[in-house]
């Protein structure tokens, strides 16, 4: 975008606040929401009166970007015909799996948040402190696959591992699983740190028989750097809004310089995909029930995450976590080559047990 375009269009005045946005007078041709609110970083090179007005207008007129955003519901107009642009660019599109080795599998469905979703933009310049991560091209509240990763490892740990930190070589043997699907853990240098350090923190014992069974598996003398077999996709969401939470002094108990977030609201949908391909099992006799078992142990922590534990910024205070039912038509568990399922659910319960179903089959 073009230095000129800021300065022919600069917040001078509350009038110009006013004209962006409703996009009249001479912001007329600036019909983009999100170009109207990069517009709005301008009125930090005017004074502090401005700069508020510009995040929220006054008390009963609603102004600059939670005009834009909250009040007239301009952004959310506009995410429906990003959106529509994703899926014609097959961008949040269904995945073929059709040509992927066999015990491939493919999850995806439609989540629905039961509170709001907050993940803070990297962006270097925006009119509030705490704006939502943003697609850049699109403009379309995201979040992306290395939080899903991130978040679902983070369960896993939960759920799988630490359990198991009194018994040495199960704790090793699940988070030896854990690398073949996620990858090499963050931390795995000479002298771990991070994730690592956590890790053999919890269980000392488990530390030499985890390394050891990494290295036979891969006929390495040290921790090779692996790529897990689980891939993510980012999950783009139909909605945005704007909260505030407003500190009080503790002397005379009244409101102080309040802090405006973005966050996708509750309500909003998006879809979740994940998708498997068993590269480490493909010449072991024992595929299937392997395939199985990951399908099992992954649904496990998903429910955990996405019910309980949440996949947000502030999650230990309820954020991220959706409603337990969804569309049945937007899900699917496609599984290809030697098992060749396609199945529909509607919650975690009916997806486990046709999971437990697939292993039964199988045995």
């Amino acid at each position: 975008m073009s230095y000129d375009f800021f300065v022919d269009f600069r917040i001078e005045k509350k009038e110009d606040v006013d004209e962006l946005t409703s996009c009249s007078g001479k912001y007329t041709e600036v019909k983009e929401p999100m170009a109207r609110i990069l517009l709005l970083n301008t009125a930090f090179a005017t004074n502090e009166e401005l700069m508020v007005y510009a995040k929220v207008g006054e008390r009963n007129t609603p102004a600059g970007l939670k005009a834009i955003i909250h009040s007239n519901g301009n952004y959310n107009d506009s995410m429906v015909c990003k959106l529509s642009m994703l899926d014609f660019l097959k961008i949040n599109y269904s995945i073929d799996i059709s040509n992927l080795p066999k015990g491939s599998w493919l999850l995806e469905f439609q989540l629905t948040l039961k509170h709001p979703f907050i993940s803070r933009d990297d962006i270097p310049f925006y009119i509030i402190e705490n704006p939502m991560r943003k697609d850049k091209v699109f403009g379309i509240p995201v979040t992306s696959a290395m939080a899903w990763k991130g978040n679902l490892r983070w369960t896993m740990m939960k759920v799988h591992l630490e359990p198991e930190v009194n018994n040495p070589e199960d704790f090793a043997n699940v988070r030896y699983q854990h690398t073949l699907l996620f990858g090499t853990e963050k931390g795995m240098e000479e002298m771990a740190k991070g994730w690592t350090k956590y890790l053999d923190e919890i269980c000392p014992r488990a530390k030499a028989i985890y390394r050891n069974k990494v290295m036979e598996r891969f006929r390495s003398h040290e921790i090779p750097s692996l790529t897990g077999m689980l891939y993510f996709y980012p999950t783009f969401w139909d909605r945005i809004d704007m909260e505030v939470i407003n500190p009080h002094d503790r002397k005379t108990k009244t409101g102080k310089n309040p802090i405006y977030y973005e966050v996708v609201p509750r309500g909003a949908k998006g879809i979740f995909k994940l998708l498997y391909i068993p590269f480490y099992y493909i010449n072991e006799r024992d595929i299937k029930s392997k395939v199985l078992d990951d399908l099992a142990n992954v649904a496990t922590a998903l429910k955990k995450m996405m019910l309980n534990y949440g996949f947000s910024a502030k999650k230990s205070s309820g954020y991220g976590v959706i409603e337990e039912n969804w569309d049945k038509t937007a899900s699917n568990l496609l599984i290809i080559n030697e098992i060749q399922k396609n199945i529909k659910f509607i919650n975690f319960e009916e997806l486990e047990i046709a999971i437990k179903d697939l292993q039964e089959e199988n045995k």
